[in-house]
């Protein structure tokens, strides 16, 4: 307030050397004091001028930072049961997908390899797998986790869906679920021998809760399955039962071909047109055509 008072003062001294009359007679004879007073009522001047920019400039700065720390938390993932109870197999009306050709190249003893030495010493193939623990794996959009019986699907670090539907323990472990387009693949999966409303797949559409389509009974209990165009690759075989490499038609789950194997398809890969299949006694490379 004091250097504002200071400031008013100066500036009628001003207005009175520079205002009505001779006003430039009263320049030429000022003093060397005079001229010393204008020169601090200029020095003033500016310096009120500069606290004003800085005064309008600061609530701005202030807005701007404001607006940049305030940020949206993550939106709390979607928690989904889906219960099969009472649903038969179905599949909705549609064009049939064309089956590939599948041509077995060749058929190899492997000593009863199990399935994760066999990925493990594989070289020219590979699954989107993470770690060791088999129970958690990705895509080239979403990660998935297995734990405590749900899996839950993220997006980079944002986790979106957490999904709960039956399935035997023993088949958390593996490439077992896909999430594309808003459309969630999956299985339900029983561990032995054939029982009614076991091991089969769906689709799941996750944002308007409906179930799309449900595969037969007994077409799904290898540990993953594979996508390509629009069939489903995958195995389901049983001591005492018949052994079989199913494609599925991804849009409506209906089987569309089938290819018989000596073992159950337990884990299988694919590169360059071929199907590389691990099962309990054999490995198979198949040719997709």
């Amino acid at each position: 307030m004091k250097k504002q008072y200071k400031l008013t003062a100066l500036a009628l001294t001003a207005c009175l050397l520079t205002g009505c009359g001779a006003g430039e007679t009263i320049v030429l004879e000022n003093t060397t004091a005079e001229k010393q007073l204008t020169e601090d009522v200029a020095s003033e001047s500016q310096s009120a001028a500069s606290t004003e920019a800085v005064t309008i400039d600061t609530p701005e700065t202030f807005s701007v930072s404001d607006e940049s720390s305030s940020q949206e938390a993550p939106a709390a993932p979607k928690e989904i049961t889906i219960d099969f109870t009472g649903i038969a197999e179905f599949h909705p009306e549609g064009t049939p997908a064309q089956p590939y050709s599948l041509n077995i190249l060749s058929e190899t003893n492997n000593d009863v390899t199990m399935a994760y030495e066999w990925y493990d010493a594989a070289e020219d193939i590979s699954l989107p797998m993470i770690g060791e623990s088999w129970d958690c794996f990705y895509d080239e959009n979403y990660t998935y986790q297995w734990d405590d019986g749900k899996l839950s699907i993220f997006n980079g670090e944002n986790c979106l869906y957490v999904l709960e539907y039956p399935t035997d323990k023993w088949y958390v472990n593996g490439n077992n679920a896909r999430l594309e387009n808003g459309i969630f693949y999956g299985a339900s999966v029983m561990n032995g021998y054939a029982q009614p409303d076991t091991c089969f797949m769906f689709a799941y559409d996750l944002e308007n809760k409906k179930l799309l389509w449900r595969s037969a009974d007994q077409t799904y209990n290898s540990m993953n399955f594979l996508v390509k165009g629009d069939v489903i690759f995958c195995g389901y075989g049983f001591t005492a039962e018949d052994d079989y490499l199913y494609q599925l038609d991804k849009n409506t789950g209906e089987v569309i071909d089938r290819l018989s194997l000596k073992k159950m398809p337990d884990l299988m890969a694919e590169k360059d047109d071929k199907l590389y299949v691990h099962t309990y006694s054999y490995d198979y490379v198949i040719e997709v055509q």
